[in-house]
C-alpha cells in the first residue's frame, strides 16, 4: 500500500497531464472533429465546414447555369389541322360504337360539292368624290400594330397632304342578289342562308400619276395608311389553289365582325392638328369648308361693325363729357357700378367696352337713374366680345334676346354654351355637317343587310408627293362563299378558285395637284453687285412662313432661321378668357369668364423655334432680258432674270420682279401673302374633333359627337360663336 502511495506521489504530475490530456482530446473529438452545431439547409443537416462546401458548390453550379447559351424556345407548331377538324365535325369526341350505326350511300356525285351556285354580280361603283386635305395633323412615331393602335401609339403635329376617295355602293342590291344565287335559284337541299350573306374582302384604290410628257402612268394599288393597325390581315391572297388548307375558312371567320367590316369600308383618318382644318368624307367635306369660310367672313364683318360702333360711342362720349364737364360721365359711372355695368365714361367700360369694340344696352323700368336726368331708366356699356346684344326685359324672363354679334353680349355668351339653348340657325351651320356625317358613318346599330340608303365608302392614300398630279379609281371586293370547292355551276366553273368577287370600278376622278410645300421667288435686284432679294416660304405646322434672302452668285438660297415670335404666341398660349380665334385687337379679357381658358394645351410649338428654309439652289448668275410682250400690241421689256441650279447640272431661270413672273408663280404668291395674315392659332388636342371615330364598342359609338361640351370645342358649341 505504502508503495502505491509513494508512487502515486512521486507521478501525481504526470497523472494529472494525462488526465487533462485525455480531456482535452475528448473535448476536441466530441466538440471539434464531431460538432453538435449543425445548420438545417435543404434537405439535410451540415456543420459550418459543411455549410460552406455545399454553399460554393451551388455557387458553381449557378454560374455554369448562367454561362451556358440558352436553350431555344419550343418551335410553334399549327394546330389549324386540328381545328378545321374540331370545326368540320360536331361530334367528333362521341363514341357511337354504343350505337348500331345507320347503313347509309354516299352519291360520289356531291362529295366535296353541296349544291350547284352560280356566282352573283357585284354591281357597280358610283358618285365617286375625291378630296385632298393638307394640314397639320398626329402623325404616329412608332410603328402602328394591332397591340399598338394610332390611338395608343406615340404621335407628333407633323404636315401631311391625305387624299381621300368615296363612292356609294348598292348594299341591299347586293344582298339582294347573293339570296337568289345561294338561297331561291338553287335546290331546295341545296340552299344555304349562310352563304347568301356577303362578307366585304377589300377596298381597293387605285391611282395615276401624270408625268413630264403629259402621259398618265399605270394604275398602281394604294396601301393602307400608316395608321392602319390590320397590317397584312387585309392583303387577300385572291387565288384559293396557293392557300394552305382551311386558311380562306380562317379568313372569313377573322373578317365576318362588325368592327372590322367598319373599318375596312370607312377606315380611320388622322387626327387633325391644325385648328381650323376637320377630316371629313370628301362632299361633307366641302360643305365644312364652305360654312366655314362663310362664317369666318360673318364674324369678321361682327368685328368690324361692333368696332366700329365703339369708335362711335366712344367719340360721342367724348364729347357730351367735354361739353358738359365730364359731371355725366362721374354719374352715370357710378349709377352703372351699382348695377353690375359701367357708366358712360367709367366703370365697366374699361373692361368690356374697349377691346371687344361691342355694346350692351339694357333698360329697366324697374329702377330709376341717379345719373342720366331720366326717370326709369339706366344705360350701361358693357359690350361683347365682337358685337352688340340687345337684352331687354324678355331677357330676364328666360328669353335670349336679339344676339347679333360674334360672341354677343358676356351674358349670353355664357348662357349660349350650355345644351339645350341653343340660338335659332339662319341657314346651313355646322351642325348640319355634323349631322351628314352621322347619316353616313357605320356604328354597332348599323344592319348592313337592312340599309335602304346607299353604303357610302372611302380609301385614303397618304403617300403622295409634292408637286404632281394623280387621278384615282376605286373598286369593293366581296369574298367568294365557295371558292376553292367544286359547288359552281358549269357557267362559273372557271372562277372556283377566286377568293374576292369584284365590283366594276367607278369611273376615274378628276385630276388633284398636290402643291409643293416651299416655294421661292425672285423680287428685286442690285443691279451694280446683282445682288438678288429672294423670298423663300416653306408649309411649316399648317402654315406658310417666308423669309427674305439676300443671294450672290454661286451662293445658296435660303438656310435655317430662327423665328422671331413672342413667347406666349410660341407656346401657343392666349390668356385665360381670351378667345384665340378672334386675333389681335378683336379678343378681351374679361373677369367674369375668368374660369375658362381658350387656350389648349400642346406640347409642340405652333411656331418652330426653327425653320429650315434651305432649297437646295444655288444661284449660277443674273442676266439682263430684252423682249416683247402682249397679245396684240407688242412691247419692248427688259428685266433681269435669275439663274439657278438644283443638282450642279441643269440650269434653270426665274424672271426678277412680280410683273415678270408665269401666272401660276403669281397666283402662288398671293395665295402664301394671303395666309401669312392667317392668325396661328394653337393645336387642337388628339382627336378632339367633332369628324374623329366614336371609341371601339364604346359609350360614344351611338353616333354621339365626341366630347361635344368639353372646353377645347366650347367656343363652337356657343350661340354667339355663330354655330348654330
Amino acid at each position: 500500500m505504502n508503495k502505491i502511495v509513494s508512487f502515486l506521489e512521486a507521478h501525481v504530475e504526470k497523472i494529472v497531464l494525462m488526465i487533462v490530456g485525455l480531456v482535452c482530446i475528448w473535448l476536441m473529438i466530441t466538440r471539434v472533429i464531431f460538432s453538435p452545431n449543425q445548420v438545417s439547409y435543404g434537405d439535410g443537416k451540415y456543420s459550418p465546414a459543411a455549410i460552406d462546401e455545399q454553399v460554393f458548390e451551388e455557387a458553381k453550379l449557378l454560374r455554369d447555369k448562367v454561362n451556358t447559351p440558352p436553350e431555344g424556345p419550343e418551335l410553334y407548331k399549327s394546330k389549324l389541322t386540328e381545328f378545321l377538324a374540331l370545326l368540320d365535325s360536331s361530334i367528333n369526341d362521341i363514341d357511337v360504337s354504343i350505337w348500331p350505326q345507320m347503313p347509309y350511300v354516299v352519291d360520289e356525285t356531291l362529295r366535296g360539292t353541296g349544291g350547284k351556285y352560280r356566282l352573283p354580280r357585284i354591281g357597280p361603283v358610283t358618285e365617286v368624290a375625291i378630296e385632298h386635305i393638307r394640314a397639320a395633323a398626329y402623325v404616329p412615331t412608332d410603328v402602328i400594330t394591332p397591340e399598338n393602335q394610332y390611338d395608343k401609339a406615340a404621335n407628333e403635329p407633323n404636315d401631311i397632304d391625305l387624299i381621300t376617295v368615296e363612292a356609294k355602293f348598292d348594299i341591299a342590291g347586293l344582298y339582294e342578289r347573293f339570296k337568289q344565287c345561294f338561297v331561291d335559284d338553287v335546290e331546295k337541299q341545296y340552299s344555304d342562308p349562310c352563304l347568301a350573306e356577303p362578307i366585304f374582302a377589300a377596298v381597293q384604290l387605285q391611282r395615276q400619276e401624270l408625268g413630264k410628257d403629259g402621259s398618265w402612268s399605270s394604275w398602281r394599288s394604294i396601301p393602307r395608311t400608316k395608321i392602319d393597325h390590320y397590317g397584312e390581315l387585309f392583303e387577300i391572297v385572291e387565288d384559293a389553289g396557293s392557300l394552305p388548307p382551311g386558311r380562306l375558312k380562317v379568313t372569313k371567320l377573322q373578317f365576318d365582325d362588325w368592327q372590322l367590316q367598319t373599318d375596312l369600308l370607312q377606315p380611320e383618318a388622322y387626327s387633325m392638328a391644325s385648328a381650323k382644318e376637320e377630316w371629313y368624307p370628301p362632299l361633307i367635306h366641302r360643305k365644312f369648308l364652305d360654312i366655314q369660310k362663310k362664317e369666318d367672313a360673318e364674324e369678321a364683318r361682327k368685328a368690324r361693325e361692333g368696332q366700329q360702333t365703339a369708335n362711335d360711342r366712344s367719340d360721342s362720349r367724348r364729347s357730351r363729357d367735354s361739353a358738359l364737364g365730364g359731371t355725366t360721365g362721374r354719374t352715370a359711372g357710378r349709377a352703372g357700378g351699382r348695377v353690375g355695368g359701367g357708366g358712360a365714361g367709367v366703370g365697366m367700360e374699361n373692361l368690356y367696352g374697349g377691346a371687344g369694340g361691342g355694346t350692351s344696352r339694357r333698360r329697366d323700368s324697374s329702377r330709376g337713374s341717379s345719373g342720366g336726368g331720366r326717370t326709369g331708366t339706366q344705360s350701361y356699356e358693357g359690350g361683347g366680345l365682337a358685337g352688340s346684344s340687345d337684352r331687354r326685359t324678355r331677357g330676364r324672363t328666360g328669353g335670349r334676346g336679339d344676339q347679333t354679334g360674334a360672341l354677343g353680349g358676356a351674358d349670353d355668351y355664357m348662357i349660349s354654351g350650355l345644351p339645350g339653348d341653343r340660338p335659332a340657325r339662319r341657314g346651313p351651320s355646322m351642325i348640319d355637317v355634323y349631322d351628314d356625317f352621322d347619316k353616313i358613318r357605320l356604328n354597332a346599330m348599323t344592319v348592313l343587310e337592312k340599309m335602304k340608303e346607299p353604303l357610302v365608302f372611302w380609301a385614303h392614300d397618304d403617300t403622295v408627293e409634292p408637286k404632281k398630279h394623280y387621278r384615282y379609281r376605286i373598286r369593293l371586293g366581296v369574298f367568294n362563299p365557295v371558292a376553292g370547292t367544286n359547288q359552281l355551276s358549269e357557267q362559273d366553273e372557271s372562277r372556283k378558285n377566286e377568293v374576292v368577287l369584284w365590283s366594276e370600278f367607278s369611273d376615274i376622278t378628276e385630276q388633284v395637284e398636290i402643291p409643293g410645300r416651299m416655294y421661292f421667288f425672285a423680287k428685286h435686284i442690285r443691279e451694280p453687285a446683282d445682288v438678288v432679294t429672294v423670298q423663300v416660304s416653306k408649309y411649316v405646322n399648317g402654315y406658310w412662313h417666308s423669309e427674305d434672302f439676300k443671294v450672290s452668285q454661286g451662293e445658296l438660297i435660303g438656310s435655317v432661321v430662327e423665328t422671331e415670335i413672342e413667347p406666349q404666341q410660341r407656346r401657343g398660349e392666349f390668356g385665360r378668357g381670351i378667345d384665340p380665334r378672334l386675333g389681335a385687337g378683336r379678343g378681351m379679357t374679361d373677369p367674369r369668364m375668368s374660369s375658362i381658358s381658350f387656350g389648349r394645351p400642346n406640347e409642340k410649338s405652333v411656331v418652330p423655334d426653327l425653320i429650315d428654309y434651305s432649297t437646295g439652289a444655288v444661284m449660277v448668275d443674273a442676266v439682263a432680258v430684252d423682249d416683247w410682250a402682249g397679245d396684240k400690241n407688242l412691247t419692248a421689256r427688259r428685266y433681269y432674270d435669275m439663274l439657278y441650279s438644283m443638282d450642279g447640272t441643269d440650269i434653270e431661270h426665274m424672271p426678277v420682279r412680280t410683273a415678270y413672273w408665269a401666272k401660276d408663280l403669281q397666283n402662288w404668291y398671293g395665295k402664301i401673302s394671303t395666309s401669312e395674315n392667317v392668325t396661328k392659332e394653337p393645336f387642337k388636342t388628339f382627336k378632339s374633333g367633332r369628324s374623329a371615330r366614336p371609341g371601339r364598342l364604346g359609350g360614344d359609338e351611338m353616333g354621339g359627337y365626341e366630347d361635344m361640351y368639353n372646353y377645347g370645342e366650347m367656343y363652337d358649341d356657343m350661340g354667339g360663336g355663330g354655330r348654330y
